[in-house]
């Protein structure tokens, strides 16, 4: 590695780790994405139709376009801030809400694939963190693990219109719908990546990310990472169980 590079992921980690205190603090996480015209556009308020969110990498951006696909662009979504914080904005403000989950050993590894700057403990930090600070308010929120995301979102639409009294459409996967949807998705990953599509980063299935991921899970089993994943591991069994998932040792 060279020393740039050095540099440049010891900054990155430095900023990270100076964020962390702000993505356990309501308010003040609230404030701190209204002061950025870009997150702004994507921050929960009384306008909002539904909170769509959880930790990067599990699935954000597919939900998203589904919703889209089957409910048009008109809708303003809170998506794509990836905080806790987001879930408890919406609670206050009584905006119906989606809460992702995926399970963390994957959820980490596609994530360190698209910000290899970060190490397996900062990302397991991270994790925690989003879903600590949203478990109080559990009770204001759908989960959708990233499972029931890919196989059904439409059941996950028909959970949130039964929880909240919303009329949203449900989302069918036809092979035209998968077509727009992930079609919607690239466009995503296009406006986040200066008009290119970006294997690491896209939001769909991508082979260019496996061999990232299996180094990312080797970083995984060692001993300093395992009691973090283990915390991960609890906290992802508790809200797959609100997502009506039945676990076993942790996971579905």
């Amino acid at each position: 590695m060279r020393p740039s590079d050095n540099a440049r992921r010891a900054a990155d980690r430095v900023r990270h780790h100076l964020r962390r205190p702000l993505a356990r603090t309501p308010y003040v996480w609230d404030l701190a994405m209204w002061l950025r015209p870009e997150k702004r556009q994507t921050l929960a308020g009384r306008h909002t139709a539904l909170v769509i969110d959880g930790f990067l990498r599990s699935g954000n951006t597919f939900s998203v376009a589904a919703f889209v696909v089957a409910n048009g662009a008109d809708l303003h979504l809170g998506r794509h801030l990836h905080g806790g914080p987001h879930l408890l904005r919406a609670a206050r403000l009584q905006v119906p809400a989606v809460l992702l989950i995926r399970r963390p050993s994957d959820a980490v590894a596609s994530y360190l694939v698209r910000r290899p700057t970060l190490t397996v403990r900062d990302a397991l930090l991270e994790y925690l963190d989003t879903y600590r600070t949203a478990w109080r308010a559990r009770d204001d929120f759908v989960v959708a693990t990233f499972d029931q995301v890919v196989d059904d979102f439409g059941a996950v639409i028909e959970r949130v219109n039964s929880r909240f009294g919303t009329g949203f459409v449900r989302y069918r996967p036809t092979e035209e719908n998968e077509a727009a949807a992930f079609a919607l998705v690239e466009e995503m990953n296009r406006r986040e990546c200066r008009g290119e599509v970006v294997e690491t980063h896209v939001g769909r299935p991508s082979p260019a990310r496996e061999g990232g991921k299996a180094r990312v899970r080797a970083d995984l089993a060692h001993p300093d990472a395992q009691r973090l994943l283990a915390e991960a591991e609890e906290l992802y069994a508790r809200y797959a169980s609100l997502a009506g998932e039945a676990t076993r040792n942790g996971y579905p």
